[in-house]
């Protein structure tokens, strides 16, 4: 009887093997002990000509309003402005000038230059510095909207590249972050590049616009291999 049972268990185990081999199996999610996404930097610029300028300067010493506007106005700038620069902290007297120049050229840059020299020179004791000049705002989106794409598939070309490394499939963009673009509008900065404009390239008379993207890519693994039933 003890030969008849021990037989008998035997031959149920290559059937419990086999029942053991095909259960069903759990597919493991992506990042789920592996990657939880795929996280890439991409970076796009734009570059374009500049047809409105805004420009901000410091004088010293004196200013003769009426004659600094009519000097300014004389050079093709739009909107002149004289202004005190705030707190003093010198015994000199320090003003504030700004204004707009439209369909700039070198030529108008050159005039304005040579009117800022020739005032100087009719007003001992004052001198004109810290010129800084801007491209405007009015028309940045579209520039910063192609930067953008730039800068979104820079980051999907360098995560396609690591997915096929590590054999998975992105699955589209699961959260983004981005730096740069256009600035900010409203009134000019006193000083700097601030929220007023882009810098300009003097040289070029062109501004550009970078964008920094940073992309987080959904991604799905393969199915699992089917197993073969064995009895």
């Amino acid at each position: 009887m003890l030969k008849r049972c021990a037989v008998f268990v035997l031959a149920l185990l290559p059937l419990a093997a086999g029942a053991q081999s095909v259960a069903p199996l759990q597919r493991v999610a992506p990042g789920a002990g592996g990657l939880q996404g795929i996280a890439v930097q991409g970076h796009g610029l734009v570059r374009y000509a500049v047809k409105t300028v805004a420009f901000f300067a410091q004088a010293q010493g004196n200013a003769d309003e009426p004659a600094v506007l009519a000097a300014m106005r004389a050079a093709g700038v739009e909107d002149p402005v004289v202004g005190p620069m705030g707190s003093q902290i010198n015994n000199s007297p320090q003003t504030a000038l700004r204004g707009t120049i439209r369909d700039v050229t070198r030529a108008k840059l050159d005039r304005l230059a040579h009117a800022a020299a020739d005032y100087v020179r009719a007003h001992p004791g004052t001198s004109v510095y810290s010129v800084n000049f801007f491209a405007a705002a009015d028309g940045c989106a579209q520039h910063e909207q192609d930067a953008r794409a730039a800068a979104i598939a820079d980051a999907h070309r360098k995560a396609q590249a690591i997915a096929a490394l590590a054999g998975v499939s992105l699955e589209g963009i699961a959260a983004a972050s981005e730096l740069g673009g256009c600035p900010a509008t409203g009134d000019m900065p006193m000083q700097g590049f601030g929220s007023g404009g882009l810098p300009l390239d003097l040289g070029t008379l062109t501004a550009t616009i970078s964008i920094t993207e940073n992309v987080t890519f959904a991604i799905s693994s393969p199915p699992p291999p089917a197993r073969r039933r064995t009895l």
